[in-house]
């Protein structure tokens, strides 16, 4: 958990403090079965008074092992997140239950920065661009051995239509 002391920016109206943190995953909640971070998760922002709330900017990014969704090779790259979250104090009318609170002088920065850092993750990754993937025919990796297996397949619904055309 990463948790700040805030009792010096509430003093002031534009009070900040800069944050800068090298942390392990664990310390953000964040399991390897969640992302498989490979190091240390690097964290740089600001945590402003701007009024009556704190307001929360920071850049989250780790090196990921990832698998190509096309050939399955496994790979490292950089993931990126970032995150802009208001915090209000604990009590305050009119605010909504999914937002953010602190109670004293103490916020924690831990679930938007670990929200930021998943949500930044692809669905689908690519180990590079032109990635040609495994066939689908012999299972042979096109990016090391090209194939001649027609991989050319007609959607059975249609295929009736196939007569019509003509080569």
């Amino acid at each position: 958990m990463i948790k700040v002391n805030v009792a010096e920016i509430k003093k002031h109206l534009t009070g900040k403090k800069i944050l800068q943190y090298d942390v392990e995953p664990a310390e953000l909640d964040i399991l390897e079965t969640d992302l498989p971070v490979a190091g240390l998760v690097h964290i740089d922002g600001e945590l402003s008074n701007v009024g009556d709330v704190l307001l929360l900017k920071a850049k989250v990014s780790a090196v990921v092992n990832r698998v190509c969704s096309r050939c399955l090779k496994e790979f490292t790259a950089e993931s990126y997140g970032e995150v802009t979250e208001k915090y209000y104090p604990a009590g305050s009318p009119g605010v909504e239950n999914d937002a953010y609170v602190y109670d004293a002088d103490i916020v924690d920065i831990t679930e938007p920065l670990r929200e930021s850092l998943l949500l930044a993750e692809p669905l689908r990754v690519l180990c590079k661009e032109d990635c040609l993937g495994i066939c689908p025919v012999c299972g042979t990796d096109r990016n090391v051995q090209p194939c001649s297996c027609d991989t050319g397949t007609i959607d059975p619904r249609l295929a009736a239509l196939k007569q019509f055309i003509k080569y």
